[in-house]
């Protein structure tokens, strides 16, 4: 005989048992869950990137070359917009690792943040889920052409610098 009470709750485990393997696919707005390295730079700096490109492209055509103050206010909203989306991006990643939020604040100071993005780039994220949640699903097409568009985007920013003419 188990329990000599009768009236005593039963004593079985009522919270679901998790799928080791089970995976979810991250969106590039959330705010939670886990993203792995190539999301990191695609959902992290991609649009960032894009957003800059476009505040320097509406300089030039709207005539904000001669209003600087206009232009220069324009280019530091962009400039929040992405760091913002850095940052959230880089809170995500940190997930992955297993490692708190608000480290993603290491990001600001210029000595340390060059050594922080080369350890998120680096270092897998736990290959179970962790207390952040499930780990990410297997990279989509999507997500390896935008990791493909960003490394072409550097090279032609790299071949820009030279005078090939």
């Amino acid at each position: 005989m188990d329990n000599p009470n009768p009236y005593a709750a039963p004593a079985s485990d009522l919270n679901p048992a998790r799928d080791p393997r089970a995976s979810y696919t991250p969106t590039p707005f959330s705010l939670d869950g886990r993203i792995g390295r190539l999301r990191y730079l695609v959902y992290g700096f991609l649009p960032g990137v894009l957003l800059l490109m476009l505040v320097a492209y509406l300089v030039g055509p709207l005539g904000l070359v001669e209003r600087r103050a206009v232009a220069q206010l324009l280019a530091l909203a962009g400039a929040l917009a992405a760091l913002a989306i850095a940052l959230a991006m880089t809170r995500r990643r940190l997930h992955d690792l297993a490692r708190p939020g608000w480290w993603a604040l290491l990001m600001l100071l210029p000595p340390v943040n060059l050594l922080a993005l080369g350890y998120l780039l680096y270092r897998a994220g736990d290959a179970g889920g962790n207390r952040y949640g499930p780990p990410p699903s297997e990279n989509t097409t999507l997500v390896a052409a935008g990791v493909w568009s960003m490394l072409l985007l550097g090279v032609t920013a790299i071949v820009a610098q030279f005078d090939v003419g």
